[in-house]
């Protein structure tokens, strides 16, 4: 099965420095996942994902648990239903100068999903 199919070189190594700040800072309560489209982030406490990341060509659509007050840069999120009810809102990483405040943002998702 081909893995992140949308994504390219640059948005691949984005995610594994993503990756590898969440699994040095978390890696006992945070698991990484990935799928065809899809990574996430699951809060191994509460078996809940806290974050799912979508790699495309020149950008990674970055969806979480934090509502979109929470920071000024977050849009309502794009998705419906159930989904738009567990992922409020959306950040999207267009340059490797945004992949810090990715990284905040998930571990900030991670403490909100703690406290519910």
């Amino acid at each position: 099965m081909d893995i992140l199919v949308t994504s390219s070189t640059i948005t691949l190594s984005w995610l594994k420095t993503i990756r590898d700040d969440i699994e040095k800072k978390f890696s006992h309560t945070i698991k990484y996942k990935e799928s065809k489209y899809w990574a996430s982030f699951q809060n191994t406490r509460t078996n809940r994902n806290v974050a799912s990341l979508q790699p495309q060509k020149s950008q990674i659509r970055l969806l979480l648990r934090l509502i979109p007050s929470y920071y000024y840069h977050l849009k309502e999120s794009p998705c419906s239903g159930g989904w738009a009810k567990h992922y409020p809102s959306i950040f999207v990483v267009k340059s490797e100068n945004m992949i810090k405040k990715a990284v905040e943002l998930i571990i900030s998702s991670y403490e909100y999903d703690l406290k519910i």
